[in-house]
């Protein structure tokens, strides 16, 4: 990622003052690599909070990965008590991967790679059909114990308003400029103390905010209906 050393000056600072503000968190214990594989799918717009509480409810909902597999969107949808229509492309993306599992390991499980080494593991995940970079981060990360960041759409929006990353930066750089500047050691607590991160807010001066009322007066005038 351009200008990689000041970003990762910042990014320090950024972090030590937001495990400041959470204090002490519980990490999450080992997950199942096929839960999180549903996690990682529908959390890549808001993060693995929200994911969870829908597989959570999908779980509840079904008799197994294999019933989600075979179902449309629109039941898992449903039984995830989702009523957000822009959502239906991850259900739909959710049931490609299963199937993809599937296919790969005749089975609907991904329980073989606890035994491989995370370079094989993580070189299986990406083969697998409608998975990106951080499906694969998240399973590496909370299923497998290996040193990975997974950054979902709205973290990354919040790190690049703070000016933590590179604004041109994509998803797959930020997540390798992070494990490269963040210990495995601190991965997980990394991911759980920047859940709640977000962008500082920049102070308005005086003169701007006058000028601002100024305006706003000024419009509101116009808007005033004399006859």
């Amino acid at each position: 990622m351009k200008n990689g050393t000041a970003y990762a000056a910042r990014m320090k600072k950024a972090f030590a003052k937001q495990k400041q503000l959470v204090g002490a968190v519980e990490l999450p214990v080992s997950d199942d690599p096929i839960r999180r594989l549903a996690i990682g799918v529908l959390g890549v717009l808001n993060g693995d909070e929200f994911a969870e509480r829908l597989v959570s409810k999908l779980t509840a909902n079904v008799v197994s990965w294999n019933e989600v597999r075979v179902s449309n969107a629109t039941e898992l949808q449903r039984a995830a008590g989702d009523s957000v229509e822009s959502h239906a492309p991850y259900y739909r993306c959710l049931i490609r991967a299963l199937q993809s599992v599937f296919d790969h390991e005749n089975v609907m499980s991904l329980d073989r790679l606890k035994s491989m080494g995370r370079r094989d593991a993580k070189a299986c995940l990406e083969k697998l059909d409608a998975v990106d970079e951080y499906v694969v981060a998240s399973i590496l990360l909370w299923s497998l114990g290996g040193h990975a960041i997974p950054v979902c759409d709205r973290l990354l929006d919040s790190l690049r308003a703070a000016g933590l990353v590179h604004p041109d930066a994509t998803r797959a750089e930020v997540q390798a400029f992070l494990e490269r500047h963040v210990p495995a050691t601190e991965a997980k607590l990394f991911c759980v103390a920047m859940r709640s991160f977000s962008p500082p807010q920049k102070a308005t001066t005086k003169k701007g905010a006058k000028t601002a009322r100024k305006r706003t007066d000024s419009s509101a005038a116009k808007n005033i209906r004399t006859d």
